[in-house]
């Protein structure tokens, strides 16, 4: 991925203004996922980015890994009727959104895993 378009969205998320929970949520999993991915530290968002190609870090497998991680804190929250059902819900959304910005195939990948659960879900609801 070039790494101009890389950091601008890293700055986007960096320095945008919240001004909801939910928003808060969306950038905290957004920006940790995509400067995961890449290995972007901290401090590359003080200075001018430089032009040229960079590699993913994050094997396929880590951002399946990943996602499971999400996929069971939403299984828990359910199974235990915990309060944070919707925010653990809303964290594999905002992945998904994070992933769609570098790999639109993975996205689609995790997004019909997503699905899938939720019709299972309802199916046994």
């Amino acid at each position: 991925m070039n790494n101009i378009k890389l950091m601008k969205k890293v700055k986007e998320l960096d320095f945008q203004y919240l001004h909801t929970r939910e928003q808060s949520q969306r950038v905290m999993v957004q920006i940790a996922t995509i400067r995961g991915a890449y290995g972007v530290n901290n401090l590359e968002s003080n200075v001018e980015a430089l032009d040229y190609e960079r590699e993913r870090v994050w094997t396929d497998k880590k951002i399946e890994d990943e996602f499971n991680q999400y996929i069971r804190f939403w299984e828990w929250a359910k199974e235990s009727n915990n309060e944070k059902e919707i925010e653990f819900e809303n964290s594999i959304k905002f992945y998904i959104d994070a992933i769609n910005f570098f790999d639109e195939t993975m996205a689609k990948k995790l997004k019909a895993k997503y699905v899938e659960l939720k019709l299972n879900e309802n199916e046994v609801a």
